[in-house]
Order: C-alpha cells, then sequence, then structure tokens
C-alpha cells in the first residue's frame, strides 16, 4: 500500500466557477485599461527609446488583456479551493475576491517582468537592460507602478463584490 501517494484533491464547480468569475472582472478591468490608454495618453511623441516603447509598453498592454483572464482564473480558482467552502459567509467571498484581484496584479506583473529577462538572458536581440535581473526589477516595478495601481483601483473592488456576491449565491443554493 503506497502511502506517500494520494490522489489529488477534486476542484469543485464551485470554484471552477469562481475562477470563470475572477477572469470576467479580469477581462472587464483590462479592456477598460486599454480604452483609458487610447483616450487618456498621447501617443503623438516618441519615447526616449522606441524599443523599450514597442516592447515594454505597447507589448505589456496587449500581454496583459491575453494573459489577465487566464491567470485571473487560476488565482480565482486556487483561492477558493484553499480559503473558501460552500458554507463559507459573503464577507469572507469578498475577501478571496480582493485577495484573488491583488494575486493576479502580482502574478501577471511577475510573469510579464520574467518574459523580459528571458528574452534579454537568450540574447535574442540587442539587450536593453545591463542583465537578465534589471530587466525583472525594472520591469517589475514599472507594471506594478503604471499597469498594477491603476487596475489594482478597478479590480480590487469590482472582485470584493462579484466575491461577495458569488459567495451569497452559493451560500443560498445550498441552504
Amino acid at each position: 500500500m503506497n502511502t506517500w501517494r494520494q490522489a489529488p484533491s477534486s476542484i469543485s464547480h464551485h470554484e471552477v466557477g469562481a475562477g470563470a468569475v475572477a477572469a470576467a472582472a479580469t477581462v472587464v478591468t483590462s479592456v477598460i485599461y486599454l480604452i483609458s490608454l487610447w483616450a487618456f495618453v498621447s501617443t503623438a511623441e516618441v519615447p526616449f527609446n522606441v524599443e523599450i516603447y514597442m516592447l515594454g509598453y505597447t507589448g505589456f498592454v496587449f500581454f496583459a488583456l491575453f494573459v489577465t483572464p487566464l491567470v485571473g482564473f487560476v488565482v480565482g480558482t486556487a483561492v477558493w479551493h484553499w480559503t473558501l467552502s460552500s458554507t463559507s459567509n459573503p464577507r469572507r467571498g469578498a475577501l478571496a475576491g480582493v485577495v484573488t484581484a491583488l494575486g493576479t496584479v502580482l502574478a501577471v506583473s511577475i510573469l510579464f517582468s520574467l518574459l523580459l529577462a528571458t528574452r534579454e538572458l537568450l540574447e535574442v536581440i540587442p539587450a536593453l537592460f545591463v542583465s537578465p535581473v534589471d530587466a525583472f526589477v525594472i520591469t517589475t516595478h514599472g507594471v506594478v507602478i503604471y499597469w498594477g495601481l491603476f487596475t489594482s483601483v478597478i479590480l480590487v473592488p469590482l472582485c470584493a463584490l462579484i466575491g461577495w456576491a458569488y459567495q451569497r449565491r452559493v451560500l443560498s443554493r445550498s441552504r
């Protein structure tokens, strides 16, 4: 009898549903961010380095648009799986929504920074940074400041509200 090899715990429909709702919230937030960039940021001026602008700024906007829903789904499912049950109260659902939002913003920032650091490490095209570590640190800092703060202002309350409503609905169904 192998006691060291246990079956992985299964993920319920409730947890997958929470991840799907978190992914939907991130899609809404990403679209709002993209629209606000087009509306409020003047692109008439060429930045100090066109390559950094195209890869780091424009590249991140589209990276975030496509990757954020996937990350939100994974983080939302994991948070609901580890912290909530079908009998948890709606306040815990709101708290789980906040943790999901912040975890998603942090994970997307780190993933993009790892992508740029890997690009620097492989030296595919001429280096933009001194080292891959500099690329990771500078990019993470920039993404958290210029994308994460704005996105968090929208995503945290949205996920808290959705988490509260979702957990309330699940609680009312289980009674």
